[in-house]
Parts: structure tokens; sequence; C-alpha cells
């Protein structure tokens, strides 16, 4: 897809990128022969392709074409979502981090291996969020002592970030992820789709005043909101390529993980969500 990708040259942005696209010019190559001056610059992002760098094609787009990653990188992504005890890094932490690639899902939890996450953030070129940019990153960025002014104190500075929040947006859904599991129908059935971020902080203080299941129903929640991920992400890129000469490149749909395979408690969840309901 990003081969056929004009807008990260300097002086071509979206309607000279459609008139290219209507005059039958679809690749770089056929870009070069037809404008050579831009030649060197489509030299250096072929180079940055072969070579893996996601970031730099991050800092060539503007925020609203980032979606074009993730066909040309979704081996090497990971969607991505975190569970906290509040809203704000300064007064809330990080309880468990949650993330998805082709090998599976796997949970960094507070007290066991969360500390592992840095090393394990170092192997994807590309991370797949909802709201991740105003709420994940600099939750972890500030656990792990990397909240600084210059972007490259970020845990996720060595890759490119796709935040579902707003390109999702343009296509005109709104609100929280499990709304827009809702209205896509991109989430998973379950007993867990009625718990919310509160249920999540509660079933963390379950889990450390020695509730027995409560960590694992907590870790079934997060995965089940990401494996909802890869299917958003799937739904955006095919629906904003619609039309044009990038859909011939459109990415297969990512393997479906299985978070039937992951316990739960479900008279936790039932007490959840009566609780929810009926508050003191």
């Amino acid at each position: 897809m990003l081969r056929s990708t004009f807008q990260l040259i300097d002086g071509i942005g979206p309607e000279r990128e459609a008139d290219l696209w209507r005059d039958g010019v679809i690749t770089w190559e056929e870009l070069a022969a037809a404008s050579p001056q831009h030649t060197g610059a489509l030299d250096r992002a072929a180079q940055q392709l072969a070579d893996g760098h996601a970031r730099y094609f991050q800092d060539a787009l503007t925020t609203r074409e980032r979606w074009r990653l993730y066909a040309d990188f979704q081996r090497e992504t990971a969607f991505l979502d975190i569970e906290t005890t509040g809203l704000s890094p300064a007064n809330a932490y990080v309880t468990m981090v949650g993330i998805l690639d082709r090998d599976g899902f796997t949970a960094f939890i507070r007290g066991d291996n969360l500390d592992e996450l840095p090393d394990a953030l170092r192997r994807y070129s590309l991370f797949v969020s909802y709201n991740g940019a105003a709420f994940d990153m600099p939750f972890l960025d500030r656990e792990f002592g990397r909240s600084g002014a210059d972007a490259g104190d970020s845990l996720f500075a060595h890759a490119a970030h796709l935040d579902l929040r707003y390109p999702l947006r343009r296509l005109g859904f709104r609100g929280g992820l499990k709304k827009i599991e809702q209205a896509t129908g991109m989430g998973r059935p379950s007993e867990l789709s009625g718990l919310g971020g509160f249920d999540a902080v509660r079933l963390w203080e379950m889990a450390n005043d020695g509730e027995p299941d409560a960590l694992s129903t907590l870790v079934r929640y997060n995965a089940e909101d990401v494996a909802s991920l890869p299917r958003l992400t799937g739904l955006l890129v095919n629906e904003m390529a619609h039309g044009t000469p990038l859909a011939s490149t459109a990415p297969p749909a990512f393997p479906e993980y299985d978070t039937d395979a992951l316990p739960y408690d479900r008279g936790l969840v039932r007490y959840l969500r009566r609780a929810s309901r009926y508050p003191r």
C-alpha cells in the first residue's frame, strides 16, 4: 500500500495524488518515471521500507493517512491495550498490559512480568491502539520513567503508532471502544462485553484482596478488548482504501485470536454487572 502512496513526497497532497492515480500513475516506479525530480525521495522511501523503518513513514505522512502503514507492517504490528487504577498517570498506575501479535496474546501483569514489557515492545514496528495517544502511551511512558518532553524518551519512539480513535471518527464512529464494537459488530459476544473501565479497576482491587479468579477475569476482559482491535483495523483500512488503487494492496485479515481459551469467573462478572445497574 505504501508503494502506491505519494503523499510522503514534499509537494504532493491528497488532490495531486488522486490526479496521478487517475492518470494511471500507481506505483513509486511509475511516479519516478513520470516525475524524475522525485526519484531521490522515492529511493529513500524504498530503502526505509526495505529496512522496516515504519517510524519514517509515520513522520512523512499526516496523521490522517497513517492508516496506510498497516498493510506493509502487519507482521510487525502489536495491538495494545492497558488497564489502570484511574484515568490520570499523575495519580494512578498501570495494572496490566495486553499485547496481541501474530503469535497470540500476552498479558503483562503488575507484580508478575510487567517489568518485561519495555524489552518486548522493541520487537515491533507498528503499534495499534484505541485512544492510545492520549491514554495508553502516556501511562506506560510514566510507568517506566520515559515521560520527557523529547519524543525520543518514549518507549514507542522506535516505532509507528496508529490510534484507531481518530480515523474511525472519519468513518462516523464515535465514542468509546465498546460503543464502536457494538456499532460495527466487531466485538465478540460475551458476558464481559457489559463491563467497563471501572469494573477493570474493581477486578484489580478484588485480586489484591485475595479474590481467587479476579485476576484471570481481568486478563480475559483485557484480551477481548485487544482482540477487537485487528478487526477494527481491517474495517478501517478497507473502508479508507475503497475506490482507490490502495484497495488492491489491502492486507489479509489478521489471524483471529480465540479469547474463549482464557478463563474467567462468571459469578464475578454477574456481580459486577448487577452492581453497575444498582450502584450504592
